[in-house]
């Protein structure tokens, strides 16, 4: 299963009232893991028994037999206690085998919810294995970033709204794959439109900040059909963003040039067929394909070459003076020459 199928069977369970004594958090994404930890302390406890019943630790302040003596304790007027160890990326992976005689006998009164973000644990750890077998243990990897737009979508119809997937890509583009900033944004969006609502292009310039006309997905449709004079004008605009930067650029157009690449590899497939392999909504593989044809593949090798370089330049290396408009400016002269 998919870490976001993964997901919503562990928030089901915990919404329809079922718990385990243990779950173990772990992975790059920390969006997943904040949300089951929030989810759990929402709904295994009333509001009221928090105070006595909810016990929050961190990892460097707090050592095993802290951690053990807390799950032992009993819970006070409630059915159940929960307690969270948040950061506990910051244990080295040895310290939890100090926790396994708790793991193999958990007290059936506590909810155990350890959070470790930022990276995967040892998944060759004995403990791990066993605590897998019984308990939860869930892995929150990155969503692809050809997977956000679709994850924006379902998120706004989850809060009974709608938003097109150019719009939807268009928020992915430039917020890039943290969920959590992708979550602050669209709950935001949601707020200002009723119920039923459309999340409109006008929209997200009004409330996020991103142009509907000059941002890097009309860039980059700009360059698929060959409007020099339009690519100018957006890298103009962009220019203008102090947050701009051409490396950040770079490699968001040498991701949309790979995708061409992958039309030349699959001629003659459906359209069905195509959008699999580019990791996009069917909605623009004509895109695609449009561009695809200005650009062959001897084309597409020079054009990586100059985007490595733009990176490098946009770094600092082999660049005295130029600022990030003038590289941009400068490369789009010579991707589309």
């Amino acid at each position: 299963m998919s870490t976001t199928d993964d997901f919503k069977k562990i928030v089901k369970e915990i919404r329809g009232g079922t718990f385990k004594p243990i779950y173990f958090l772990h992975g790059e994404e920390a969006y997943f893991i904040d949300r089951i930890e929030q989810e759990i302390e929402l709904h295994a406890l009333q509001e009221h028994e928090k105070d006595f019943n909810l016990t929050i630790l961190y990892g460097r302040d707090t050592d095993p037999e802290a951690l053990r003596d807390a799950c032992l304790r009993y819970p006070m007027m409630a059915e159940r206690q929960v307690v969270v160890l948040r950061e506990a990326q910051t244990w080295k992976i040895d310290v939890f085998k100090k926790l396994e005689a708790y793991f193999k006998s958990p007290t059936p009164t506590t909810v155990l919810v350890m959070c470790y973000k930022h990276k995967k644990a040892d998944g060759r750890q004995t403990w791990l294995k066993d605590l897998a077998k019984k308990q939860v243990v869930f892995v929150s990897d990155k969503l692809k970033d050809e997977m956000l737009p679709d994850w924006i979508q379902k998120y706004v119809i989850f809060h009974k709204r709608r938003i097109g997937p150019v719009e939807a890509k268009l928020l992915a583009d430039h917020l890039g794959s943290d969920l959590g900033k992708l979550t602050n944004e669209v709950e935001k969006l949601c707020i200002v439109i009723e119920a039923g609502g459309t999340i409109t292009g006008d929209l997200i310039e009004r409330n996020v900040g991103i142009s509907k006309e000059y941002n890097i997905f009309e860039l980059q449709k700009a360059i698929g059909s060959g409007d020099r004079l339009r690519a100018q004008t957006i890298a103009k605009y962009l220019a203008t963003d102090k947050e701009h930067k051409v490396f950040l650029t770079a490699a968001m157009l040498s991701n949309y040039f790979t995708k061409l690449g992958v039309v030349h590899e699959n001629p003659g497939k459906q359209q069905g067929e195509l959008a699999s392999a580019l990791g996009v909504p069917p909605f623009f593989v004509r895109e695609y394909a449009s561009a695809s044809r200005l650009y062959p593949p001897a084309r597409l090798r020079i054009i990586q070459q100059l985007l490595r370089e733009a990176d490098l330049r946009g770094k600092g290396f082999g660049n005295v003076s130029a600022d990030d408009g003038e590289l941009l400016r400068e490369l789009l002269a010579r991707v589309m020459g």
